[in-house]
């Protein structure tokens, strides 16, 4: 999920803070990721979605210590790197690459280089670039590894309050008006909360929607989970939106955010 709201106010370097006072040479020494096989493996890393300092040691060694590292986007990659003082040479997988450029990554993946995969935040593959090599790997029994981290979908389902004991993820809607419409109406009447994800430019379409087609239901707005700018609405969808207006003005809203709404009947 590439896209940003505005600009993030400066973190620590990692050489600013200490990690719960464990010695760094210690936290590194875990054995090697590399596989015993004659195949290289494919390693997705789960990377911070808000808060450089969540990162996992794990997730840390095994980007330190790539041999092909792969990411969504350079510029937003190579600030998590260079946050952590980390130097490497990363290749780009993304939406506009993906289905070209995984037949080059298995060829990487079959010479017996492992490869590792990150996305601007969050989890690789998933709402997220990632699948097709996924896929492609499974179909050349190439060993996969995944390194978890923070989530932004169960972040939100946990702080929403809601019955969170079964829930649907929908996703994405589509960016166009009438199928979002359309897929909104098939799944109002689910009877579980469920999940909706869209990039930061599309916030107040999407509210409005809710207001056409739920505008009674409770729903959970979270917006930039885990970072200084963090921001947790509740309220039926013109509470929502009238909330928004109170936070950003006549600016047009822009954040990362989740969408919970309410199961169907409560």
């Amino acid at each position: 999920m590439a896209a940003r709201a505005n600009k993030k106010p400066r973190q620590k370097s990692f050489s600013e803070i200490q990690v719960f006072n464990i010695e760094k040479e210690k936290v590194f020494s875990l054995k090697s990721n590399k596989s015993d096989s004659s195949l290289g493996k494919l390693i997705l890393v789960t990377t911070p979605i808000g808060d450089y300092h969540d990162i996992t040691f794990r997730a840390l060694k095994e980007i330190r210590e790539s041999e092909y590292l792969l990411c969504e986007d350079l510029k937003e990659s190579s600030k998590l790197l260079r946050f952590f003082g980390i130097k490497k040479e990363m290749h780009l997988l993304n939406e506009h690459n993906e289905e070209d450029a995984v037949q080059e990554y298995i060829n990487v993946l079959l010479s017996c280089k492992n490869v590792t995969l990150i996305s601007d935040c969050g989890t690789p593959a998933f709402a997220d670039p990632g699948l097709s090599l996924v896929n492609a790997c499974i179909q050349n029994n190439i060993e996969i590894d995944f390194i978890h981290g923070a989530n932004s979908v169960i972040s939100a389902l946990t702080i929403s309050g809601f019955d969170i004991s079964r829930f649907y993820f929908y996703g994405f809607l589509s960016p166009k008006n009438e199928l979002r419409l359309k897929e909104l109406r098939n799944i109002v009447t689910l009877p579980h909360p469920v999940i909706l994800m869209d990039t930061p430019y599309r916030l107040s379409n999407l509210i409005n929607d809710l207001i056409f087609t739920i505008p009674e239901r409770n729903i959970f707005l979270a917006l930039n989970l885990s970072s200084k700018n963090e921001k947790q609405l509740r309220g039926k969808p013109n509470e929502i939106l009238s909330q928004l207006t109170d936070l950003f003005g006549d600016n047009k809203p822009k954040a990362e955010f989740i969408v919970v709404m309410d199961k169907f009947g409560k």
